[in-house]
């Protein structure tokens, strides 16, 4: 499995579609605060990515909607609404539980965009 591969987001608009939140797991049937190996809240925060404009004009393809998980707090500006980029994004796989294998992304944090 790939673990903890650079991503290239430059040519991508990045979106803020949920404001960001402290991320939460179950766990013996209750809610718990994930945090990073400090002992520090993570946090999540949802981002629609569509690739920038050509300058030829050409379409460009569709967005899609994702799920990043912040390893620092967020600044109180990044809120819905808001183009952010992010600061080392990367992603991982992992295997899921039907044999398929699943994708999270992750990031050491988010500022807003310019």
């Amino acid at each position: 499995m790939l673990r903890n591969v650079p991503m290239v987001l430059e040519g991508y608009k990045l979106r803020v579609v949920e404001d960001p939140v402290v991320k939460t797991y179950m766990k013996d049937g209750k809610q718990e605060i994930a945090t990073n190996d400090n002992g520090e809240p993570l946090y999540t925060v949802a981002l629609y990515m569509k690739p920038r404009p050509r300058e030829d004009g050409r379409p460009v393809g569709k967005g899609t909607e994702m799920k990043v998980t912040l390893e620092t707090q967020p600044p109180q500006e990044v809120a819905d609404g808001e183009l952010v980029e992010l600061h080392n994004p990367r992603f991982s796989q992992f295997p899921m539980d039907n044999g398929g294998t699943g994708l999270t992304i992750r990031a050491t944090g988010v500022k807003l965009a310019g």
